[in-house]
């Protein structure tokens, strides 16, 4: 009898054990999906603001001209597509701006800004007061932006306390189970201590992951893009200012490394977030021959500005749920390498055919190859090839593995097949017209958002 009600004792608390399992499993879930993506995009659009007021000042010190009209026009469209962004994911705080609101002020700003650019020379005072507001609507819009990250921050940090309350209670039940399973004996009591100690770590692991990769997103963000952009900015308007000073090789210096500082910061945040299952891939069905005909045409300019000959063989049709985008990364990443490590004059071939149920895409070229020992390690992160093989000077070492993180999250793998001297060749499989496991809740949460 008393043994009996101890085991129905056990399996109760067993079953409360899962529940609140479930509860961190549904916690961490949310962390991902919205709450640092939340401060991720209210970040993003900051740096789209200051854009925007950096070519608005450029602007007002060196007039309108037409390379900066149109980096102005470019930036706002910018801003536009941030807003977007944050209006697809579905902001419903009343502690921020919602994206309408945003939109608005974005919105009136260019309106009465932008017509008032041909005022510039005829009516100074008039066109001074105009920026003057504009600069004020900008300072609102960046104002917003930074309550929208610092709440992303603040509900991660809510979600993670909601986290460790729930491993208090998870404690509090393994010692009412491991008080029962004393009476029944030491033995079964030291395993339950066991589990116990692995839940426990496991809690800890998670709670300790998921606060590493939003120090990793928020730091790098702020510490490192929101930065460059400013020192960016200023070289490029005291360019714009005066291109005859003693200082302006230095200056364009200055703008070329914070570029490629940039370019290296979002491959890393890149990464980062591929880790954690949250790359933020907007997948959508594609016709695969029209799709890899512009594609060509793409990386062709990109092989020949590396002195390659380049070629098509596009034989592919069909359907593919992907992100366009990103698998255009991947093609240009892999046909960018290839020019590299190949000689001028050499041919470089893009292949596309159906193999059974997949899309196979393959980059192929004839320069010095890839030695047998080196094949399996370059598609890992921040690994190069010897520089003396190339005719360029390499990046970071991150190309092929954001290339192999696109592939991966869209259910395909990635492979090189090399021989020396005798050239390489780079291929990846896509299953055909079917949505990507690690996708699919995305797309059924923005179907979900529409609805509404």
């Amino acid at each position: 009898m008393a043994l009996g009600g101890l085991l129905v004792a056990i399996a109760v608390a067993g079953l409360v054990g899962l529940e609140i399992n479930s509860q961190v499993k549904r916690i961490t879930d949310r962390v991902l999906a919205y709450d640092i993506e939340l401060e991720d995009r209210g970040d993003d659009f900051r740096v789209a603001v200051l854009d925007v007021r950096h070519y608005h000042r450029n602007i007002t010190f060196a007039g309108p001209t037409r390379r900066g009209l149109a980096d102005f026009d470019t930036a706002y469209l910018q801003l536009q597509a941030q807003i977007d962004r944050l209006d697809q994911l579905g902001i419903d705080d009343p502690s921020v701006r919602s994206p309408q609101q945003l939109r608005a002020i974005a919105e009136e700003y260019y309106t009465e800004f932008r017509p008032l650019l041909d005022l510039y020379d005829s009516q100074p005072q008039l066109f001074a007061l105009a920026s003057d507001e504009g600069l004020a609507q900008l300072a609102e819009l960046e104002n917003a932006g930074r309550e929208i990250d610092r709440l992303g921050e603040q509900r991660a940090a809510t979600a993670l306390r909601s986290l460790e309350a729930a491993e208090n209670r998870a404690r509090l039940v393994l010692l009412a189970v491991l008080a029962g399973l004393i009476l029944v004996g030491i033995g079964l009591a030291y395993l339950i201590v066991n589990n116990a100690r692995e839940q426990q770590r496991a809690s800890a692991e998670l709670a300790r992951a998921l606060h590493l990769k939003k120090e990793f997103i928020a730091d790098a963000s702020h510490e490192l893009r929101t930065p460059l952009t400013v020192l960016r900015a200023n070289a490029e308007v005291a360019l714009d200012l005066d291109r005859t000073c003693m200082h302006t090789e230095l200056l364009e210096e200055i703008v070329q490394e914070t570029k490629r500082m940039t370019r290296l910061v979002e491959d890393l945040l890149f990464l980062a977030r591929s880790d954690f299952d949250a790359m933020p891939l907007e997948v959508e069905p594609v016709k695969i021959m029209p799709f890899f005909a512009e594609l060509g045409e793409r990386a062709g300019i990109l092989a020949r500005e590396q002195e390659a000959l380049w070629h098509t063989e596009l034989a592919a049709t069909g359907l593919v749920w992907i992100d366009p985008a990103r698998i255009m990364q991947v093609v240009l990443i892999l046909v960018d390498n290839a020019a590299k490590y190949s000689p001028a004059g050499q041919p470089l071939t893009l292949r596309s055919l159906i193999k059974g149920a997949e899309l196979v895409v393959e980059v192929a070229d004839q320069g010095p190859g890839i030695p047998e020992t080196e094949l399996p390690l370059i598609f890992e992160r921040f690994y190069r090839m010897d520089k003396g093989r190339s005719r360029k000077q390499g990046g970071a070492g991150l190309g092929l593995a954001i290339a192999r993180s696109i592939v991966e999250a869209h259910g395909g793998r990635i492979e090189a097949e090399s021989t020396v001297n005798n050239g390489t060749r780079m291929r990846f499989y896509l299953p055909l017209a079917a949505v990507p496991q690690l996708v699919r809740p995305r797309i059924m949460e923005k179907r979900s958002i529409l609805r509404q």
